[in-house]
């Protein structure tokens, strides 16, 4: 009876012993499934960041990128439209200068013009009331004695310009007024303006 219950004492030993180690490996086996749960979890979550982090500077880059494009933009459109205030403004000058002539200037012009752009036919000149008061009857005695080309003479009639001449050929126009040609010259020394307004202004 001894013999047994040393025999059954034994085998709840071993199978208690059994028991514990399956017990400690199933909890080594579970603490090592948790750790691996926990790693790639960790490693999940690194990456996530990491990609977030990534993602945001990209943003970031893209923004400033985007930034700096609008404010070139925002420069070059203010310095474009002070260009163009500058030109209008340099014109504008011209065409006042041209109408602070004096009638000794505006004469003298006025026969350059007419050597220049008259023609070998019958033609009126047409000026405006105040050149014409002023000194049209000189203007008309030098056209009768044959000084320019063709046979100019000084029209009846007036002009609204402010100053300059406008020869009628009849069939055609030839426009030296003041207005015309100061617009005729713009676009064509646009940029020596410029490149002269802008030198003066850093000076």
């Amino acid at each position: 009876m001894s013999e047994n219950a040393n025999g059954i004492e034994l085998i709840l030993n071993k199978i208690r012993e059994y028991g514990d180690q399956t017990a400690r490996r199933i909890i080594d086996e579970s603490t090592e499934k948790a750790q691996a749960l926990l790693n790639e979890a960790q490693a999940d979550s690194d990456a996530f960041l990491e990609g977030e982090q990534n993602g945001l500077q990209e943003e970031i880059r893209r923004i400033e990128a985007q930034a700096e494009t609008d404010y070139s933009a925002v420069e070059r459109d203010r310095t474009l439209a002070l260009k163009q205030k500058m030109l209008a403004e340099a014109y504008k000058r011209a065409a006042e200068k041209l109408t602070d002539l004096s009638d000794d200037e505006k004469l003298s012009l006025y026969r350059k013009w007419l050597l220049k752009y008259g023609e070998d036919s019958d033609y009126s000149v047409v000026m405006n009331k105040k050149d014409r008061d002023s000194f049209g009857d000189i203007l008309a005695s030098e056209m009768s004695r044959g000084i320019f080309p063709g046979h100019p003479s000084l029209s009846a009639f007036s002009a609204d310009i402010t100053g300059g001449m406008i020869l009628d050929f009849g069939d055609s126009r030839t426009d030296v007024s003041f207005e015309s040609v100061v617009n005729s010259e713009k676009g064509r020394y646009d940029m020596e303006l410029i490149n002269i307004m802008f030198s003066e202004g850093q000076n």
